[in-house]
């Protein structure tokens, strides 16, 4: 029942889309020939339009099925949804150019109608697909076109599976009961959690299962119970559900965990940097565009700046320092020098403030974090970027790995100049711990908006906070 209602869907989408190409093809001919000028006439619709249009369609359809736009997306993101229909009426324009080639000379299709096909048809396949989806995540809010769901386990993992199907109601799952078993130490209360019913035992999933019937089946299994998961698959093959697996993995452990297939085999990626693809390029760019302007900017200033170190004290205007960076690749972090060059003579310090070791000029390039323009070298490099977790010495890093749990997850991003921690405060001799957590925030939440925001706090605060870096 449920698979044939999907299918009904599929198909009505995909109607849907067949009647969205042929409008937007007649729309692109109304505007190129109605609104743009026309020099050798205006072609007859039924002359080269028409007769190609269901080739057209056709192929729209079948990449549209390619690019998985038909599959189930209840627990995807919008902008997912809205990138993979740019990317698939992309394909289908330059396969519309494809077959616009390979056809005589007397049929081939007008360039500028090509364009505005591709402009007219990804505008309205965003719009109406985007719009569809936000009306029905309202409608599912307000208990609207639900489907039901049961949890495998009523542990820790079960519960925060819970918390989560419940605090985004836009996906429509309404989770109706728990599947585990009893616990002998006190019975009476594991027969509900959270509200919810607890069936029992574990070993009759299929059967509770079979005889209230849910939609989706999501198993949560407490560590402890993990080694029951191939019995609970063997039995759940003759339901119709869908069955998900939510495995059990510390939160200080996952980074923007993610699941693959290579093959047929999937793959649960648990660590891993959000800098791959277009994120990598993007990020990159970003680096490279503002990070000359800036150099460009800072240029001047930055002469000054080496000319009132060379005046003011003894040794090099630059001082270079091993830091560790993107997966524990090591470099050289160029900084203007703000000690005097024994300062580290008996070895590396955290963070120097006793009197003697600074320059004239040194606290103050400190206290307004001039001594780090230098840094934009390592950025222009590829060392480093404008905005990431702030980079810290090796020696120091053996050590903060052992005491402060999570501490290595702040090395899957590139080493910033600046950072969401330095813009909360956090810089100099402040809460290492609290320092990791934002990282790590960071991280989990990297976007190239998230980068701005925090460039831009860092020029207009962070340059004369209070505070040494």
């Amino acid at each position: 029942m449920l698979r044939q209602h999907s299918q009904l869907i599929i198909v009505a989408r995909m109607i849907a889309d067949a009647v969205a190409v042929a409008v937007c093809w007649l729309a692109a001919y109304w505007i190129r020939f109605n609104f743009l000028d026309a020099p050798k006439g205006v072609p007859d619709l039924g002359d080269r339009f028409l007769p190609l249009l269901p080739v057209i369609v056709i192929s729209h359809i079948l990449i549209f099925n390619w690019i998985k736009l038909y599959h189930p997306r209840r627990v995807g993101r919008v902008r997912r949804e809205a990138q993979d229909i740019i990317k698939a009426v992309a394909v289908a324009v330059v396969t519309v150019i494809v077959i616009d080639y390979a056809l005589p000379d007397s049929n081939k299709i007008s360039r500028k109608f090509l364009g505005i096909y591709a402009i007219v048809s990804i505008t309205c396949f965003v719009l109406f697909r985007v719009s569809v989806r936000v009306l029905l995540r309202s409608a599912r809010r307000h208990g609207w076109n639900q489907r039901h769901a049961a949890i495998i386990g009523s542990g820790r993992a079960a519960q925060r599976l819970l918390h989560a199907l419940r605090r985004n109601t836009w996906t429509g799952l309404a989770v109706r009961y728990f599947i585990d078993d009893e616990h002998p130490e006190d019975p009476e209360a594991a027969k509900e959690v959270r509200g919810l019913p607890v069936r029992t035992p574990l070993a009759n999933a299929a059967g509770i299962i079979e005889a209230d019937p849910v939609d989706s089946v999501f198993i949560a299994l407490s560590p402890h119970e993990a080694g029951r998961l191939p019995e609970i698959l063997e039995a759940l093959q003759t339901s119709m559900a869908d069955v998900r697996i939510v495995p059990f993995v510390s939160p200080t452990f996952a980074m923007r965990p993610n699941i693959s297939s290579l093959d047929g085999v999937p793959i649960l990626s648990l660590r891993q940097t959000p800098l791959y693809g277009w994120n990598a390029i993007l990020k990159r760019a970003f680096d490279l565009t503002v990070g000359s302007v800036c150099l460009l900017v800072a240029a001047v200033p930055m002469l000054a700046i080496a000319l009132a170190i060379k005046l003011s004290s003894r040794g090099p205007v630059f001082y270079r320092q091993r830091r560790m960076g993107l997966d524990g690749r090591e470099f050289n972090m160029c900084k203007f020098r703000t000690m005097t060059i024994d300062a580290e003579a008996d070895g590396p310090v955290w963070t120097q403030t006793r009197p003697g070791v600074r320059t004239r000029i040194g606290g103050f390039l400190r206290r307004t974090s001039l001594d780090e323009l230098p840094n934009l070298f390592n950025v222009l490099a590829g060392e480093m970027s404008l905005v990431g977790p702030r980079p810290e010495r090796p020696e120091f890093i053996a050590q903060f790995k052992e005491e402060i749990p999570g501490y290595m997850l702040r090395h899957k991003m590139k080493a910033g100049m600046t950072g969401i921690a330095q813009v909360r405060g956090y810089r100099g001799d402040t809460s290492l711990k609290k320092r990791i957590q934002h990282d790590v925030h960071y991280i989990r939440n990297w976007s190239l908006g998230l980068d701005l925001r925090i460039f831009l706090q860092t020029v207009f605060g962070v340059w004369f906070h209070r505070h040494e870096a």
